[in-house]
């Protein structure tokens, strides 16, 4: 069970999230253009590592530029995506400030169609704003 401080923190990460998404989606679909708005989930340095990749953004110029998320954005729009959703988030809290969040993204076409399926696990940390991925 968690305590009341842990299910604080739950809480605040997956509201996090709740943004989070719906910010990455109106970035890829033109709904928005301000890359920067990528900056209140992401600090630098930013690691990604999945099966084929491993990503160093040692800035925020390179999170948002084109190796980094900014260029995953613009390749999703020269496609016919539409929504990312989330098939999973669970939130293990590893104390005060940091916790590992094991997510399953959905990305979705415009007819609503699975276009891909993806696991991502987050370091996020809380950050003098709020909680962020990695630390700021």
């Amino acid at each position: 069970m968690l305590t009341a401080s842990a299910s604080k923190i739950v809480s605040d990460i997956n509201e996090m999230f709740g943004r989070y998404g719906p910010t990455f989606v109106d970035l890829a679909i033109g709904k928005r253009s301000n890359m920067d708005a990528l900056l209140e989930f992401y600090g630098a340095p930013l690691r990604f590592v999945g099966a084929t990749f491993n990503m160093l953004m040692k800035d925020d110029a390179a999170i948002m530029g084109p190796e980094g998320m900014g260029g995953e954005i613009n390749r999703l729009r020269q496609t016919n995506f539409a929504a990312s959703t989330l098939d999973r988030c669970e939130v293990t809290v590893l104390n005060d400030q940091a916790a590992l969040v094991d997510a399953v993204w959905l990305r979705r076409d415009a007819k609503g169609a699975l276009i891909s399926r993806f696991a991502v696990i987050y370091l996020v940390t809380l950050a003098t704003d709020g909680w962020a991925s990695p630390p700021q």
